[in-house]
């Protein structure tokens, strides 16, 4: 969904970072150096000190200790940071993947900066999207071997219940529950843009009537998807340009109550429900070049992470990317996907491979709803009109099967 830069942070002083560390209980750092990355969702800052007594974070070789900060932008306020607080502590607690310490944190924008912000350990090395090109096979190989031994973890998880959703820290520190979140959730620069009376639209929209987020997430993989759909029918409902598609909404929620019946429920439901990156490329996948083999450091960026159905573990395709377009790149990406394939059999984790995959219902189920968001998602926007007329066809022909 649509970002723009003004709900990005402004740039930040050293003075006022300074400010905002000191009242973290911190020393004040000997330097500051903000970080030109693409980032659409926060601002970086590298903070250097000369020591952190009692912080237990990595030192330089230097002796010197350096944080990052990343300062959030507004387009998702409270959620996105507390769900990656959370769980990047349940997956230190639980796992040995390795991520960045937390230092500090606020979910408000109640405090010196005036925004959210994390403050967190800088993980060593570089992500290897930068380097890949350079890696040898064997480099390649070894990465891959790592990477399947932290979905094995992952997988050995429970989640029992069939939980789907987020995770989130008490006042007092224990992992929760949260809300589901995903990155094409509508945000608030969409609000403005599509979802207020300039677009047409005489109701009041929020984050909340427009996406599924549930303080304590959902309790099944159809009950995620019902709450979908929900949010789905109020869209077309509220949204002038997609009045032609009202005559649709008897046809969903037959479906949804299609999706409630035990028989469909025991099928649809038959998935692992798992620990999930959901966004898992090279660029979010840190290692450290002068050490031998090239071992992976830090796995970083889990903010749109969350407990999801197995099938949905890696919805955009983006694990083993390598962040370039191109059909070569495109092309080595299936090849170490491949890979990953052998090793995990070579693991002996072939049920990994099967738990990512969907069985028949709950691909007809998928189909009908990936179609139905497209809908959603694109005609407020005056986009893809010549696409949405076949969208439609596919996910009647999908409902149609239940």
């Amino acid at each position: 969904m649509g970002t723009p830069d003004i709900y990005l942070p402004p740039a930040l002083s050293a003075e006022i970072i300074t400010s905002l560390i000191v009242s973290l209980d911190l020393p004040a750092p000997t330097s500051i150096e903000p970080l030109q990355v693409n980032a659409a969702f926060h601002s970086i800052y590298l903070v250097h000190f000369t020591s952190l007594p009692g912080i237990k974070a990595r030192e330089n070789k230097d002796g010197t200790t350096t944080l990052v900060l990343r300062v959030s932008g507004r387009q998702l306020p409270v959620i996105k940071t507390r769900n990656e607080v959370g769980v990047m502590t349940w997956i230190g607690k639980h796992t040995s993947i390795p991520v960045p310490a937390i230092i500090r944190y606020d979910a408000t924008e109640n405090n010196v900066i005036g925004h959210e912000f994390t403050l967190l350990e800088k993980a060593p090395g570089i992500s290897v999207d930068q380097i890949y090109a350079t890696l040898s096979d064997d480099v390649k190989t070894q990465m891959v071997h790592q990477l399947t031994d932290y979905l094995i973890e992952l997988h050995a998880q429970p989640w029992k219940e069939g939980y789907v959703g987020g995770l989130t820290l008490t006042p007092t520190g224990e992992i929760a529950l949260g809300p589901p979140i995903d990155e094409n959730f509508w945000q608030t620069p969409d609000l403005e843009k599509y979802w207020s009376a300039s677009a047409g639209v005489k109701s009041t929209e929020t984050l909340e009537s427009l996406n599924p987020i549930p303080a304590e997430g959902f309790s099944s993989y159809t009950d995620y998807t019902n709450g979908c759909l929900e949010r789905y029918i109020h869209a077309i409902e509220v949204h002038p340009s997609l009045e032609p598609y009202r005559d649709l909404i008897p046809r969903i929620r037959e479906f949804m109550a299609q999706l409630q019946r035990q028989d469909n429920q025991t099928e649809l439901n038959s998935v692992a429900y798992i620990m999930a990156h959901k966004d898992l490329h090279f660029a979010n996948i840190m290692c450290n070049p002068d050490q031998p083999g090239c071992p992976i450091t830090a796995v970083i960026d889990w903010e749109f992470s969350g407990v999801v159905p197995g099938p949905r573990w890696n919805p955009p395709r983006a694990f083993l990317w390598n962040m370039k377009w191109d059909p070569d790149n495109k092309a080595e990406q299936t090849r170490m996907e491949r890979l990953f394939e052998q090793i995990c059999r070579e693991k002996g984790a072939e049920h990994i491979l099967k738990e990512t995959q969907l069985n028949a219902k709950q691909e007809m189920m998928q189909t009908a709803i990936n179609h139905i968001r497209a809908i959603v998602e694109v005609c407020p926007r005056g986009q893809a009109q010549d696409r949405v007329a076949h969208w439609r066809g596919v996910a009647e022909a999908a409902m149609e099967g239940f």
